[in-house]
């Protein structure tokens, strides 16, 4: 590290955390509205299926099997999002304690890239950088 990396106070690394934190959040909002639509397509789809399966039992839609495959396939895109928003959301909430216990004068610039080492930080982030980054050359693109 050189001298101006201990220049960082806690408080600027606390900010810094609370920006990341905001900062997922609103990758976070993106994600849920993604899943809202998708949700929403599911239920459709399935509110489809049930009238074509239901208004002519005798003779069911020859496209249920491929509506089925299609519902069950966006059922997966839906679990993969949840996972990636709990993901998102756990980071998010670590930034947010993390920058607690800067506040409270707990930690240092040592701690947070521990965190955003352990928690693979920069592979959250778009086109903004993390400290880990910065301090490796790689900001997750």
């Amino acid at each position: 590290m050189s001298d101006e990396a201990g220049d960082i106070s806690q408080a600027e690394l606390a900010e810094y955390c609370r920006t990341q934190a905001g900062i997922l959040a609103g990758h976070l909002d993106r994600l849920s509205a993604e899943l809202s639509e998708l949700l929403e397509e599911i239920e459709q789809d399935t509110a489809d299926a049930r009238t074509a399966l239901t208004g002519n039992p005798d003779r069911p839609d020859t496209d249920a099997e491929a509506t089925v495959a299609d519902i069950e396939a966006k059922q997966e895109r839906a679990q993969a999002k949840q996972a990636e928003i709990d993901e998102y959301r756990t980071l998010a909430e670590g930034y947010t304690d993390l920058a607690e216990r800067l506040a409270d004068g707990s930690g240092d610039l040592e701690t947070v890239l521990e965190f955003e080492i352990d928690a693979d930080a920069p592979t959250y982030f778009d086109s903004e950088t993390t400290i880990l980054g910065v301090a490796t050359g790689d900001d997750g693109d």
